[in-house]
C-alpha cells in the first residue's frame, strides 16, 4: 500500500521579478510546467484514490502526494471529481494502447484475437491494483459524469468485439439475436469477473482466470456454428 509522506517539501509559487522570467523558468516554458505539474496531480491521484478511494480523499492529500501545494490543484481542476476523471481517463488511454499493440500481433481467429486482450486487461489491474480500484470499483460512484465516461470505455470495448465478431464470425450475425446486446453482456461478464479476482486478492493463477473469462466465448463459437431450432 502507498502511503503519503507529509515530510516531502512540495513545489511553491517562487517570484517572479524579471519580465524574461514570465515566459521562461530553467528554460521551460509556463504552459509546459503547467503540463508538468498536471501530470504531476495525476500520477498523485492514482496514489491516493487507489488505495483510499474517491470519497475519503481530499485535496491536499492529492497535493501532498504529488509533492505540489493546493494552488496548483486549482490552476488545473476545480473539484475533485475532475481530476477523477482526468484520472480515469489517463489510464483508458493507456490500457486501449497496450490492448491495441496486443490485438496487432495477434493471431487473426475470435480466439485468437480474445485472449491477449483480455490477458491485457487483467494484467494491467494485477501489475497495479490502484488501477483497477479506480476503474472498476469506484468510478460508478463519483458522480454521474464519471459514471457516463465509465460506461462509454465499456461501449468501446463492447464496439470493438462487436466489430471483431462480425468479421471473424458471420453466423452469429442472427435475427433472433441482439449482437449489441451480446457484445455489452460478454464485456460486462468479463469486468465483473476481473472485479472478482481483484477482490480476492488476485490468488487465482491469472492463465486460470483468462481461460474462466474465454470459456463462454468458446460456448458462443459453437452456438453460431449450431442449427437453429424450429
Amino acid at each position: 500500500m502507498d502511503h503519503v509522506n507529509i515530510g516531502i517539501p512540495m513545489e511553491s509559487p517562487r517570484p517572479d521579478p524579471s519580465p524574461a522570467n514570465k515566459r521562461r523558468y530553467g528554460g521551460v516554458l509556463p504552459e509546459e510546467r503547467q503540463r508538468q505539474r498536471r501530470a504531476k496531480l495525476i500520477e498523485g491521484a492514482l496514489a491516493v484514490f487507489g488505495t483510499k478511494g474517491f470519497h475519503a480523499t481530499t485535496v491536499r492529500e492529492v497535493c501532498v502526494a504529488a509533492h505540489l501545494t493546493e494552488r496548483y490543484f486549482y490552476e488545473s481542476f476545480k473539484t475533485l471529481p475532475q481530476l477523477y476523471l482526468a484520472t480515469y481517463e489517463t489510464l483508458r488511454e493507456e490500457l486501449m494502447r497496450l490492448t491495441l499493440a496486443a490485438l496487432s500481433q495477434a493471431e487473426p481467429t475470435p480466439l485468437g484475437l480474445l485472449e491477449p486482450a483480455m490477458r491485457v486487461f487483467l494484467e494491467f489491474i494485477r501489475d497495479d491494483p490502484r488501477r483497477g480500484r479506480i476503474m472498476l470499483v469506484d468510478s460508478l460512484a463519483v458522480n454521474d459524469e464519471v459514471a457516463a465516461v465509465s460506461g462509454a470505455t465499456a461501449r468501446d470495448y463492447s464496439n470493438m468485439l462487436r466489430s471483431h465478431l462480425t468479421q471473424l464470425v458471420p453466423d452469429l450475425k442472427r435475427d433472433d439475436i441482439s449482437l449489441d446486446l451480446l457484445a455489452e453482456g460478454m464485456i460486462g461478464l468479463n469486468v465483473l469477473l476481473a472485479a472478482r479476482w481483484m477482490q480476492d486478492g488476485f490468488a487465482e493463477p491469472i492463465d486460470k482466470v483468462v481461460a474462466t473469462n474465454l470459456l463462454p466465448y468458446r460456448g458462443l463459437f459453437v452456438l453460431a456454428g449450431a442449427p437453429r431450432r424450429a
